[in-house]
């Protein structure tokens, strides 16, 4: 049963879409050069969030010519297995699919049954597959063994312990080495303060008497400090006290200021109602007109002094809401200010008034300010180094006992690891040695894997030996071995070491660069054979071997359409 069941591609690289389905055991893909063939593998990389991919070029870079987005997606095999367990508890369905969208504008994120999901979610849900993305022996690209075959000893062994989960062994070593050099460190330390510990001793006790001074004049200031803050907020508060009272007063005569005016008015009204009734009864004849023009006269003198006050009373009126405006101002902003100052005073401590004016304060904390600028720098934690520094010497005796135990059990820690590790990468070559020296024995030569430098975790390293033509084994070397050489020793290095894991799916593109048939050959069946262990494969090769079994499922890629073998893969 397949582990990867199906990969859709849509405006991915050269593809417009296509769905390349895959079977258990070995998926051979083959095609001309340039026809699409890698651009599957780097889909399934693309999609299952390999950093590999995202290395020396931009996933919009992915996107096909002309569009604004691609999507690759893998189709999981979720079927129940064995026991009736699905290999993602997690998900209900048969079918998990694993989507990497990828924008043009640089923007991509992954899904999986279309709910998005973060990648390190995508990470974790494949690494209970036991399926490590970043895993160079799982998914191996293009040129890998050529890359492999040119790096250093040390390079080659960090690669092999990644690949088999050797990796935390030898950074344990490291870390723990690490903390020995502080250790040490500290060591040196402690011997330097015991040398100094009785030297020091007076000094410390000049100190405290300087602190006890120094604290008894901070405190005075202090309070000064917040005598002074709280006075000036004293002083304002009496001022505006003073101002409310104006305001009150002013209001008030206004208020009445307001009501004779209001009363002139009214009499004003009255006046040339009385104006308008003796002028209808001098037309009518009920009064006389000597009588009428004595009486408006009066009336129009009563009413011209009225208007004239009147008049006097709204200029008198303005003037007196100006002055209060200006002084309701005042108040507002001698209560925002008397808010400031108490917030800051607040901040000294709680109310504090003596009756001193500020001058008086200013003045003693000048000379507090004088002493305590005489008595000069005092150390931190003064009285905690004087009243113990007597106790320090047993202090620092014991405190060199303890490190000299954690000096030992370091010692005794990276002892151990460095046993657990060698005995590790020991196993681990016993088991990859044997099947190496067999397949490269298939190709007619020989070789051994190697470990080099194994007392030190930081220059350890691995070689590969191979021989051809009955030659004596050698270090694998660019400019002694030909690059058919080359691949096929890493070739059957990486199959070897592959024996030791157990991801159920690995892919490997173009693994027989520079291979003549013979070794091409070799190395298929011995993927076949891993297959048949229930390893799913994707093996990616332009020539495809001259004798591909019948449980081989053969997937030709091209740029035409129609078909070519048992399947042709569709590009537009």
């Amino acid at each position: 049963m397949p582990l990867v069941k199906e990969v859709i591609l849509e405006n991915f690289m050269s593809y417009r879409y296509a769905r390349i389905p895959l079977e258990g055991g070995v998926n051979l893909i083959t095609g001309p050069n340039g026809s699409g063939k890698s651009s599957i593998l780097l889909g399934i990389s693309v999609a299952l969030g390999q950093t590999y991919t995202e290395r020396g070029r931009r996933l919009s870079d992915l996107i096909r010519k002309g569009e604004r987005y691609a999507r690759a997606t893998v189709v999981l095999d979720n079927r129940p297995r064995g026991r009736g367990s699905r290999p993602i508890p997690s998900v209900r369905g048969d079918e998990v699919f694993i989507s990497r969208y990828i924008r043009s504008d640089g923007q991509y994120w992954h899904e999986v049954n279309g709910r998005t999901m973060t990648k390190s979610s995508v990470r974790r849900m494949l690494s209970k597959l036991c399926l490590d993305p970043d895993n160079p022996l799982i998914i191996m690209h293009q040129n890998m063994m050529e890359e492999f075959s040119v790096l250093s000893p040390q390079d080659k062994l960090k690669v092999v312990e990644g690949a088999v989960g050797l990796s935390s062994y030898r950074k344990r070593i490291l870390r723990a080495r690490e903390t020995l050099l502080r250790v040490e460190a500290e060591e040196r330390e402690v011997e330097t303060l015991l040398s100094k510990a009785e030297e020091t001793l007076n000094y410390w006790t000049e100190m405290s008497n300087k602190l006890k001074k120094k604290r008894k004049l901070e405190e005075k200031l202090s309070n000064l400090r917040r005598e002074l803050a709280w006075t000036r907020v004293f002083e304002k508060e009496k001022k505006l006290s003073k101002i409310v009272k104006e305001t009150e007063g002013l209001e008030s005569e206004l208020k009445n200021l307001e009501e004779r005016m209001n009363n002139l008015s009214s009499d004003v009204k009255d006046l040339e109602e009385s104006i308008g009734e003796v002028e209808a009864g001098m037309l009518d004849r009920r009064i006389g007109l000597k009588e009428g023009l004595l009486r408006l006269r009066n009336l129009w003198e009563s009413a011209a002094d009225k208007i004239g006050e009147v008049k006097v009373s709204k200029v008198l009126i303005e003037i007196k809401r100006d002055e209060l405006g200006r002084l309701k101002e005042e108040v507002r902003r001698a209560r925002r200010r008397i808010k400031e100052l108490a917030s800051e005073a607040e901040k000294l401590g709680g109310r504090l008034f003596r009756g001193r004016n500020p001058d008086e304060i200013e003045e003693e904390m000048r000379r507090v300010e004088i002493s305590l600028a005489g008595i000069g720098r005092i150390p931190r934690n003064t009285d905690e180094a004087c009243s113990k520094y007597r106790e320090i010497y047993e202090r620092l005796r014991k405190r060199a006992e303890e490190v000299q135990r954690n000096k030992r059990r370091l010692v005794k820690e990276i002892e151990d690891r460095m046993i657990i590790w060698r005995e590790k990468l020991t196993s681990l070559l016993e088991t990859v040695n044997p099947m190496y020296r067999e397949i490269l024995s298939r190709m007619g030569g020989d070789g051994e894997v190697r470990i080099i430098n194994l007392k030190d975790p930081e220059k350890a390293g691995i070689e590969l030996l191979i021989s051809f033509s009955g030659s004596d084994l050698s270090p694998l070397d660019p400019l002694s071995h030909s690059g058919g050489e080359r691949t096929s020793a890493v070739m059957s290095f990486f199959l070897a070491l592959q024996s030791c894991m157990e991801s159920p799916f690995r892919a490997v593109d173009e693994f027989d660069t520079h291979m003549d048939l013979r070794n091409r050959g070799v190395i298929f069946r011995s993927i076949l054979e891993l297959a048949r262990s229930g390893i799913q494969y994707l093996v990616i090769t332009p020539v495809p071997p001259s004798d591909i079994p019948d449980d081989v499922h053969v997937l030709v890629v091209q740029k035409v359409r129609g078909e070519s073998g048992r399947f042709l893969l569709e590009e537009a």
